[in-house]
């Protein structure tokens, strides 16, 4: 069956069971969140086998313009709700397969995009198809990856007008500037526009699936070798790198995980590093020495840049603090690249460098 006979045929769109139960008949929000789920559940099946599990994590969501209008304040909270309830499934899926125990996310991000489709719209085929989505009924069009080429297909497809089915990045015009959003509601969701989210892909997402698997939780399987420092058995690496002693140890102060990487200290590689000094100084590879006297803290991963980014402790706020050099979010806050410009760093707080290294910052015996 052809992409655009399934389409037709409702195979990518929603479940037939009638108009939405919302006031006037328009889709409700925990509709318009059921019936993407249940597009995503489609494709997860359609899409895995037995040994790998594949599901999209980009998806445009057509709707009637009234089903539009009515939800649109709405789509920054409905994009995360798609997002976690789809996770939940992902999380139920790998903990019946044993093949799936150490899945590694396929996709950096999740992508998605409400766009009203007015009446008369066109799907892009060999042959012009005309389309119309009823109220309170959602038609969707899903990828496996985002793509983040081309132009943005806006917030409407208007009347006579060819659909585009890609989820492409949104212009500023359309931005939620206007809206008094708490950032804080939304810290995983990415606003791209007033209708277009991008969510990032955590490996936080799969905590229920590995809390009790030590194998998968950092998905690494190499262990480095025994060394004074440096615990095989909790694959942490204690920053203290003075001469043992029989002296009561120093208080932990915080510690950083990394995933899709390795800590390299002393020529050996760590998954968590215990943070015990007031400044720390974090690197690539070939970092040979900090500044301003701060402790030096190397990433395997030449695209880390010398240095990428400060963590400092204020002891007069009692607090931490951390700058960026390099491409670095905080919480999927952008930071400015200004070692001098420094900003809070939250317990439990989540830091990617570059797009693609993911360290969890966690405060200890706090």
């Amino acid at each position: 069956m052809g992409f655009f006979k399934k389409v037709k045929d409702g195979l990518l769109g929603t479940d037939g069971t009638g108009g939405g139960s919302g006031q006037q008949g328009v889709i409700t929000a925990q509709e318009l969140v059921d019936q993407a789920f249940e597009h995503f559940k489609m494709r997860l099946n359609d899409s895995s086998t037995d040994m790998s599990l594949l599901f999209p994590t980009s998806m445009i969501i057509y709707l009637n313009p009234e089903d539009y209008n009515a939800r649109k304040q709405e789509f920054p909270a409905r994009a995360n709700d798609i997002k976690k309830k789809c996770m939940k499934e992902v999380r139920t899926q790998i903990s019946g397969n044993p093949e799936w125990q150490d899945y590694i996310p396929h996709s950096k991000y999740w992508k998605i995009q409400f766009v009203e489709f007015k009446p008369e719209c066109v799907i892009s085929s060999d042959t012009d198809t005309h389309f119309s989505v009823e109220k309170g009924h959602v038609m969707i069009v899903s990828d496996l990856y985002a793509n983040d080429l081309g132009e943005s297909i806006g917030d409407s497809a208007s009347s006579g007008g060819r659909v585009v089915t890609t989820v492409h990045n949104i212009k500023g015009t359309t931005s939620l500037q206007n809206l008094a959003i708490n950032p804080d509601a939304f810290k995983d969701v990415t606003i791209l526009g007033q209708n277009c989210f991008r969510i990032e892909f955590l490996r936080s997402d799969l905590a229920d699936t590995t809390k009790n698997n030590k194998q998968s939780a950092p998905l690494h399987t190499q262990t480095p070798p025994a060394s004074n420092n440096y615990d095989i058995a909790t694959g942490v690496y204690n920053g203290n790198t003075s001469k043992q002693s029989n002296s009561t140890p120093k208080k932990v102060a915080a510690e950083l995980q990394i995933w899709d990487s390795y800590f390299l200290v002393n020529g050996q590689k760590a998954d968590k590093y215990i943070i015990e000094s007031e400044k720390l100084q974090i690197a690539g590879p070939n970092a040979n020495a900090s500044t301003d006297g701060a402790e030096l803290l190397k990433i395997d991963d030449d695209s880390i840049m010398n240095p990428h980014l400060n963590i400092r402790y204020d002891n007069t706020n009692q607090r931490y603090l951390i700058s960026a050099v390099g491409d670095t979010k905080l919480n999927t806050r952008i930071l400015e690249r200004n070692a001098d410009n420094w900003s809070e760093l939250p317990n439990n707080s989540t830091i990617l460098l570059n797009g693609d290294i993911q360290l969890n910052f966690t405060l200890k015996n706090v």
